[in-house]
């Protein structure tokens, strides 16, 4: 388990990560997207994952996603050293592919996304989102994406980047 805070001029994040939990989820970030973004990757996980941020929302939602980003990265990079795992899960019409390797930062991804924003939050800030968590939790994150709307792409990658983790972990243990 790890527990990581970071407060900033903008923002006020708290992270507290339990691989070996029973799968209770409570985000409050603020932001619905975020909020649904965090929520299928601790399910597909399996995690118990708490995540209460502030931020300056009247300037947009960037430095919130940023720093859970940064926070929930550097909790993970705490509990999980090194591993290899992936994942391919559907979402409505969509598909998403994601394979992490612990141990060495890096990021790409595959997708496109059709609208500027949803339930909150600027869509340029997903990837954003997901090479700030690879980059601050020290793995190597490959994602795509195809099919589908927007809500569904995300949630068939932020599922399959919780399940590639999981993988990740049980190999870390061999």
């Amino acid at each position: 388990m790890a527990s990581k805070k970071r407060e900033t001029k903008e923002t006020s994040i708290e992270v507290s990560v339990d691989p070996e939990g029973s799968g209770k989820v409570e985000i409050e970030t603020g932001i619905e997207m975020l909020d649904e973004i965090l929520f299928a990757f601790a399910v597909g996980a399996r995690f118990d994952l708490a995540v209460k941020a502030r931020g300056d929302r009247e300037t947009g939602d960037h430095h919130t996603t940023e720093d859970v980003g940064i926070t929930l990265g550097r909790a993970l990079g705490e509990v999980i050293k090194r591993g290899i795992g992936s994942s391919i899960v559907p979402s409505g019409q969509a598909v998403a592919q994601v394979a992490v390797r612990f141990g060495e930062p890096g990021f790409r991804s595959q997708f496109q996304l059709q609208n500027k924003e949803l339930g909150g939050m600027m869509l340029e800030n997903f990837s954003h989102l997901l090479r700030t968590l690879a980059t601050s939790a020290n793995f190597t994150l490959a994602v795509s994406a195809d099919g589908g709307d927007d809500k569904s792409k995300i949630d068939a990658m932020c599922t399959a980047l919780g399940r590639a983790v999981r993988r990740a972990i049980g190999d870390e243990k061999n």
